[in-house]
C-alpha cells in the first residue's frame, strides 16, 4: 500500500485521491489529486499540467513515444515550430501535457528511459501493437486515428491503404493538422492489436542495456504419453521461471515469497490464493515418475501433478481464449486450468438439456461458461485406458459422434501439443513486457 502521507507531501500539502500510484520510484512518481486530476511529481518539482491543453503553432515535426506496456503507461512527445510538448499518463486513461523547449527533450527522453520506459514508434509500440490517437472537438465530437502497416485507420473503421508506411504516416500527420485546425486537440492514446505488419522497435543508442531475456528450451518429442506429461509440465515450470513478469504457474509458487507476485497479476490475491489452496506450490516436490501397470497418461497425471492453474495478466493475453478459473472472478484469468478433482455440476446440464448421455462426461478443463472447456467421453476407450477429449461448454446439448478407440489420442499427448502452442502465443507477448 502506498505512503498516502509521502504523496500529500509530493502533491504540495494538498490531498490526494487513495489510489495506488501509477508510477512510484524515487525520482518520479504519477499519482491522482483529490479532484482525480493526474498529477507527475518528477526529480523534485510538481506538475499539474496546463488549465488548458497547450496550442502550439505548425505541423508535428517529430514525434517520440516511449511506454511502459506492463504498466500501461507512454511518455509521448510532439515537436513543432515554437516548442514542444510532452504527454505523460496511462494508455487509454489520464495524461498531463506540459509544454517544454526543444532542447528539453532529448534529456527528458533519458530521463524515462532510465526510469524502465522503452522506445516505441509513435505509431507502434510492438509489432503487434499499435498506437491509436483520439481527438476530441468540445464533449461529444470524436475522431481517432492510427496507422498500421502501410494502412491508416480513422474512426477503427475507415481504411486508407497507401503505397507504403512512410506514405501512411504522412498521410496521418496530414489528417491530423486538418483535424486541428478545425478545432479538435489529443485527448487519449490508446494501443490496440495489429493487424498488419509493423516494424520492431529498437531501443536509442544511448539507452540503457536491458537484462537478455533467455531463450526458450529447444523441444525434444516425448516418446511416450506419460513422457509427454512431464514434458507440458517443464515447459510451463521453464516459462514461470524464465519470464517472471505478468504470468505464472500456480502451482509452481512459493506460498510466501511470490505473494508480490500474484498481487501484480491478480488485483484480490488473499482471495486467489485462498481459493486455489491446495493448488499453490504443488509441484514444489514433485518430479517424473515411472507410470504404474495399466495406469493411462491422464490418470498418472492426477497422480503425480494434479492440477495445472497457469494465470496470466490481462496484457499478456493476446491471441490466447481466455476464462476465469472456477468461472469466478477472482479466480484467475487463464487459457489452461486441469483439474484432476474437478467437480462440474453435470447434473444441472443433464436437467437441463434433458440428455442422460451427458452424465457419464468428466470434465476436467475450465472455461466452460465459454465453450473452452474440454471433458472425456467414456463410451469409447483405447487400449492403453485412454478415453476421447472433447470440447465441452455450457452449451452443449448432445454428444459428438464415437472416436474409434484406436484413434484416440492419449491425454498426455493432447496436453503437450496444447501447452507448446500456448506458450509459444504467450512467449512472445511476456517478451514485450518483460
Amino acid at each position: 500500500m502506498a505512503n498516502w502521507k509521502r504523496l500529500e507531501k509530493l502533491n504540495g500539502g494538498e490531498k490526494i485521491y487513495y489510489v495506488d500510484p501509477a508510477l512510484d520510484t524515487k525520482r518520479e512518481v504519477w499519482f491522482f489529486a483529490a479532484d482525480n486530476r493526474f498529477r507527475v511529481w518528477s526529480d523534485g518539482l510538481l506538475h499539474k499540467g496546463e488549465a488548458k491543453r497547450p496550442q502550439l503553432k505548425g505541423p508535428v515535426t517529430e514525434r517520440f513515444t516511449l511506454y511502459k506496456l506492463l504498466e500501461q503507461l507512454f511518455v509521448d512527445v510532439e515537436i513543432r515550430e515554437d516548442a514542444a510538448v510532452v504527454r505523460r499518463g496511462v494508455l487509454n486513461g489520464s495524461d498531463l501535457s506540459t509544454r517544454i523547449e526543444p532542447s528539453e527533450v532529448a534529456p527528458l527522453l533519458a530521463h524515462y528511459r532510465e526510469l524502465g520506459f522503452r522506445d516505441g514508434f509513435p505509431w507502434n509500440a510492438t509489432k503487434t501493437r499499435v498506437t491509436r490517437r483520439e481527438y476530441r472537438k468540445g464533449v461529444s465530437t470524436r475522431w481517432t486515428v492510427e496507422v498500421d502497416g502501410s494502412t491508416v485507420i480513422e474512426d477503427a473503421r475507415k481504411k486508407f491503404p497507401t503505397a507504403s508506411r512512410e506514405a501512411a504516416i504522412a498521410h496521418a500527420e496530414k489528417r491530423i493538422r486538418a483535424r486541428e485546425k478545425a478545432g479538435f486537440t489529443l485527448h487519449l492514446i490508446e494501443l490496440m492489436p495489429a493487424e498488419n505488419p509493423n516494424p520492431e522497435p529498437r531501443p536509442a543508442k544511448k539507452a540503457p542495456a536491458g537484462k537478455p531475456v533467455p531463450k526458450r528450451p529447444a523441444l525434444v518429442k516425448p516418446k511416450n504419453a506419460w513422457a509427454a506429461v512431464d514434458a507440458a509440465i517443464d515447459l510451463l515450470k521453464d516459462l514461470h521461471t524464465r519470464l517472471p513478469k505478468a504470468h505464472f504457474v500456480t502451482e509452481c509458487l512459493e506460498p510466501k515469497a511470490d505473494r508480490a507476485r500474484v498481487a501484480s497479476v491478480e488485483n484480490a490475491a488473499s482471495f486467489f490464493l485462498g481459493m486455489h489452496k491446495t493448488r499453490v506450490g504443488r509441484w514444489a516436490k514433485t518430479k517424473p515418475r515411472a507410470p504404474k501397470k495399466g495406469e493411462s497418461s491422464w490418470a498418472y497425471f492426477t497422480r503425480v501433478y494434479g492440477s495445472i492453474t497457469w494465470i496470466l495478466d490481462g496484457q499478456a493475453d493476446q491471441g490466447l481464449s481466455m476464462f476465469y478459473c472456477g468461472n469466478v472472478t477472482g479466480g484467475g484469468w487463464s487459457c489452461l486450468e486441469i483439474d484432476g478433482d474437478s467437480d462440474y455440476p453435470l447434473d444441472e446440464l443433464v436437467e437441463q438439456t434433458g440428455n442422460e448421455d451427458l452424465a457419464d462426461l468428466v470434465v476436467f478443463h475450465g472455461g466452460w461458461h465459454h465453450d473452452l472447456s474440454f471433458a472425456f467421453d467414456p463410451r469409447e476407450v483405447s487400449p492403453t485406458g485412454e478415453q476421447a477429449i472433447i470440447p465441452f461448454g455450457d452449451t452443449l446439448t448432445r454428444l459428438p459422434r464415437r472416436v474409434k478407440p484406436e484413434r484416440i489420442v492419449p491425454f498426455g499427448d493432447w496436453l503437450y501439443r496444447r501447452v507448446v502452442a500456448l506458450t509459444k502465443v504467450a512467449e512472445r507477448n511476456l517478451r514485450e513486457l518483460n
